[in-house]
């Protein structure tokens, strides 16, 4: 189960795999060791991670601290933490498997039937609505001469 009710250690999700030119993070004994883009026997990061009570105020403060650090603005977020500052964190690796996890790019087709039904439906609503007020106005126009 990806989303646990209680989190106790600092952790980033990732997929064990053999190769991968995507992100992925090394790992030594359970612990984040090295952030990078392609690697093997390594973990292909996911974008979930956790942060206990201590390392979500250190990382508060460390992520302000990076940011405003000349460069700071083209780091991602994790960056910091594994890459940055990490010597101040001992994020561990959580493993998941590739099918507990749906990359919400990946398929968008639902979202955009659901888009353009809404998007539809108020171009409906609006000339409906037009079409009411155009009506009205033609009724009282009418009606006054």
């Amino acid at each position: 189960n990806l989303i646990r009710k209680y989190e106790y250690t600092s952790n980033f999700l990732g997929i064990p795999i053999d190769i991968t030119d995507d992100w992925c993070v090394e790992s030594k004994n359970g612990i984040i060791t090295k952030e990078k883009i392609g690697g093997t026997n390594c973990h292909q990061m996911i974008g979930i991670s956790y942060y206990n009570s201590e390392d979500g105020k250190k990382l508060k403060k460390d992520i302000a601290d990076v940011f405003n650090s000349p460069g700071g603005k083209e780091k991602y977020w994790e960056q910091v933490q594994l890459v940055e500052r990490k010597n101040n964190y001992k994020i561990a690796i959580r493993e998941c498997k590739k099918e507990d996890v749906i990359e919400a790019k990946t398929d968008t087709s639902k979202f955009e039937k659901l888009k353009e039904k809404k998007v539809e439906e108020y171009n409906k609503a609006a000339a409906k609505e037009e079409e009411s007020f155009i009506e009205e106005f033609v009724i009282r126009g009418l009606g006054e001469t």
